[in-house]
């Protein structure tokens, strides 16, 4: 693996929170019972992630329109535009969009940031462009509205499709993983205070991290499984803190953001 590069100490990482729901462990864990332990609660959160450094502006996925498509029961708290305007970016600002993977609840926005780069797996668009062209996103959690906005950012030049590590901006490395989805993409931020690895879906909860128990929706459960321990190896070797991509007890570990943008942001670093 790389070494982590020296990039201005300015890097910033903040999580914005949009919406949330309630999960049982034995819902979202997959074959929880062998785990012998109790059932209980889980406060999830849905959100994306910002980085920047001086005038440069990156996000890790967009959110989507909760009432729009309410497929899970998730609650709407402050919808990605508004959460926007708490934290000061106008999207025509954004420079560059890393999507995780291309379930609704991360690319659902992603039409808003007409002018960034747009940064995914390969694995992922092969993935889903071939269902669209077989008729086959039926009951999955992608729709061809959502796949339209990638078609629009290849064809204006602005994808670009990685199958490998890749440096995306000075500090800031993705790596395909598979499990959840085929493509989905980790992303390490290198800042001056230490990394943090943005797992968002290859791992939802901390649990996933502890145990490495394997969520309920998955592509390859032994892809999911190899993806729970490459995330512990790569944050061992280079020395990175995990944030899972959904668990609310981020917010209890890290401060909030400052003024109006408090009621949505977490600062991670």
């Amino acid at each position: 693996m790389s070494t982590p590069p020296e990039i201005s100490p300015t890097l910033s990482i903040w999580q914005v929170k949009y919406g949330e729901r309630v999960v049982r462990m034995s819902d979202v864990f997959h074959d929880f019972e062998q785990y012998g332990v109790p059932d209980g609660d889980l406060d999830m959160d849905y959100n994306f992630w910002i980085l920047r450094q001086g005038e440069s502006i990156i996000l890790v996925d967009t959110g989507y329109d909760i009432p729009k498509r309410d497929w899970l029961g998730e609650i709407s708290v402050t919808p990605t535009p508004e959460g926007l305007a708490l934290v000061g970016i106008d999207p025509a600002d954004v420079d560059l969009v890393i999507t995780s993977h291309f379930h609704y609840d991360h690319i659902g926005y992603l039409g808003l940031f007409t002018n960034a780069r747009v940064v995914s797996g390969q694995a992922e668009y092969d993935y889903w462009f071939a269902k669209k062209v077989a008729d086959a996103l039926e009951g999955e959690f992608t729709t061809a509205e959502d796949l339209a906005v990638i078609e629009q950012a290849d064809a204006e030049g602005r994808l670009t499709l990685v199958s490998e590590e890749t440096e995306v901006f000075p500090g800031v490395t993705v790596y395909p993983i598979g499990g959840h989805c085929p493509g989905e993409l980790l992303t390490r931020v290198q800042t001056a205070d230490g990394s943090l690895i943005l797992t968002v879906d290859a791992a939802h909860f901390y649990e996933q991290i502890e145990h490495e128990w394997p969520f309920f929706a998955f592509t390859d459960l032994d892809e999911m499984k190899n993806g729970l321990s490459f995330i512990n190896r790569l944050a061992r070797e280079t020395g990175a803190t995990i944030i899972p991509g959904h668990d609310a007890r981020v917010r209890a570990k890290f401060p909030a953001a400052p003024d109006a943008a408090a009621a949505v942001a977490t600062v991670l670093a």
